[in-house]
């Protein structure tokens, strides 16, 4: 797997994903008092690896974790971090329920049956860690409702609660001093109730939101670079013209398609289809919770 460890400000640093495992970004914010580790991986491999870059890159030693939210690729790693963890309420329950399951083969497969689990996410988990029966999964020990601030010293980390389609227990990190948010996966599609799906009620207002903090830099923990305001404004007014669309029109699929281009004042592309279909299957399932 290639990894590169980039420092995008003087105390901000991001590690780069990988499809391959789904591994995706890690990230630090180092301060006088020490670093808060953004996420903690999908295996412990991915987590020590974080650590021997920030060592060579001369960052403070890591302080806290914080987890973005519940999601395997996000927790996997807590073990190899033994230092203080903090998230979410919601976070902390579903990850301390994580940690009493069975991650054999045979428990992946049923519940991926049973669509407690889906069958990307079962892959992946068994193709970054092919033996799991040394698997511990280390739950938070510290939680939050709302917010949270931690002052490392010289550089000052907002933890927040925002929530999303992807994962109603989302929260980012964000570091005023440098201009830049950790977005973990707030932004991304519900993938968990059948096809790829967002709402217009959750997802404008979540992206309006973001685009409130003082930023010039937003790191999604999927996207291979970080988005710049400008960038992260322009896919919000796509996703609003489109979503709006879809919300006005209805279930009437032709329909939508036959009135976006008009609205989007361009051609359509396939990229634009394929968000006009998770808004309309957010249509059909307006409200969901975790499954776990």
């Amino acid at each position: 797997m290639s990894h590169q460890l980039n420092q995008i400000s003087p105390h901000v640093y991001w590690l780069t994903p990988d499809s391959t495992t789904d591994r995706p970004i890690l990230g630090a914010v180092s301060g006088a008092h020490g670093s808060l580790i953004v996420d903690a991986g999908n295996s412990p491999a991915h987590a020590r690896l974080l650590l021997r870059e920030l060592d060579a890159a001369g960052a403070a030693p890591p302080a806290f974790l914080m987890l973005t939210h519940w999601h395997w690729d996000h927790v996997f790693g807590t073990a190899a971090l033994p230092i203080p963890a903090l998230a979410h309420d919601e976070t902390r329950r579903i990850v301390a329920k994580m940690a009493r399951l069975d991650w054999s083969d045979e428990a992946l497969d049923r519940r991926v049956d049973e669509g407690v689990e889906i069958a990307f996410c079962r892959d992946m988990i068994k193709a970054e860690l092919p033996d799991r029966s040394e698997l511990t999964i280390r739950p938070p020990e510290i939680g939050f409702s709302s917010q949270v601030e931690l002052d490392l010293g010289g550089v000052t980390c907002r933890i927040v609660h925002v929530g999303g389609d992807h994962a109603h227990d989302s929260s980012v990190v964000y570091v005023p001093e440098e201009r830049i948010v950790f977005l973990g996966d707030c932004i991304y599609d519900d993938l968990y109730h059948g096809p790829r799906r967002v709402t217009t009620n959750t997802l404008l207002p979540l992206l309006d939101r973001l685009l409130g903090y003082d930023a010039a830099y937003y790191l999604a923990a999927h996207h291979a670079q970080p988005l710049s305001r400008a960038q992260l404004a322009d896919e919000a007014a796509l996703l609003g013209t489109i979503g709006r669309t879809v919300e006005q029109v209805g279930r009437d699929r032709a329909a939508i398609l036959a009135r976006l281009p008009g609205a989007l004042g361009a051609d359509l592309t396939e990229e634009h289809v394929e968000i006009a279909d998770a808004f309309l299957a957010g249509l059909a399932l307006p409200v969901v919770q975790s499954v776990m």
